[in-house]
């Protein structure tokens, strides 16, 4: 009996010892979204507030001089093959030649030159095409993940210069994960905390306390939860242990 009533005495200290709190969650990761490559923006899908999906477009730029930039390197990569295969020919043919001793050693290695200076010029139009590729895909910017559009800071027809530095176009938040905040008393310990989803507690994905600047007797709990399960601008009622 003696045990039972210890128990009993030791759950009642346990849920004193929990506090329990009434949060808003917010989105818990923040970016800005820029553009790698320079260009005119020609078209703003978006507004500040809208939710959106992963890979849903927001902006994107004048497309016509990178489909240039795509076609342009598709020919001279077309011209490069095409170039590699005749030097292939004239180095067999030279072989040919060379073997039945029509042919000296040094105008064989001028043809087997031929070939390697071919095959590098292939190698080098591919790498332009691939990058005209990524440029073409780098004109667009596509939500990274499912979140809310914070802020916009681009208009229709507005030049970019982004040699140096990436000019920030729209902010981003990410509603994957959720954020909420806390002031707790330093005393506070926090081994545990745990969300309300519908009928049960459900454990905080992560958590951290962190210390208030200037404030001594109190701590900041930042905790996250899967967006998943919850919605941004949702109040949830959490319990801190």
């Amino acid at each position: 009996m003696r045990m039972i009533a210890g128990l009993v005495m030791l759950l009642a200290m346990v849920q004193l010892m929990a506090e329990e709190y009434s949060v808003n969650l917010k989105p818990g990761r923040q970016m800005p979204l820029g553009t790698l490559v320079s260009g005119v923006i020609d078209e703003v899908m978006v507004q500040p507030g809208q939710e959106v999906k992963q890979g849903e477009k927001l902006l994107k730029l004048d497309q016509r001089e990178f489909r240039a930039q795509l076609q342009r390197a598709k020919a001279m990569l077309a011209r490069a093959n095409s170039l590699l295969e005749e030097a292939k020919r004239e180095e067999d043919r030279a072989r040919e030649m060379y073997d039945r001793t029509l042919l000296s050693d040094h105008e064989l290695q001028k043809a087997q030159i031929g070939t390697l200076e071919a095959e590098s010029r292939t190698h080098a139009a591919t790498a332009d095409l691939v990058q005209a590729r990524l440029n073409l895909e780098r004109s667009v910017i596509r939500a990274p993940t499912d979140g809310r559009v914070l802020e916009v800071h681009a208009w229709k027809g507005e030049p970019l210069q982004n040699a140096l530095e990436i000019q920030p176009l729209i902010r981003f938040a990410s509603t994957e994960t959720l954020q909420f905040t806390l002031l707790l008393p330093s005393q506070s310990r926090a081994s545990r905390v745990q969300v309300w989803r519908g009928e049960q507690w459900q454990n905080a994905s992560r958590f951290r306390l962190v210390p208030v600047k200037g404030d001594e007797s109190n701590w900041l709990l930042q905790g996250w939860v899967s967006g998943t399960d919850f919605v941004a601008g949702q109040k949830v009622k959490v319990l801190v242990e």
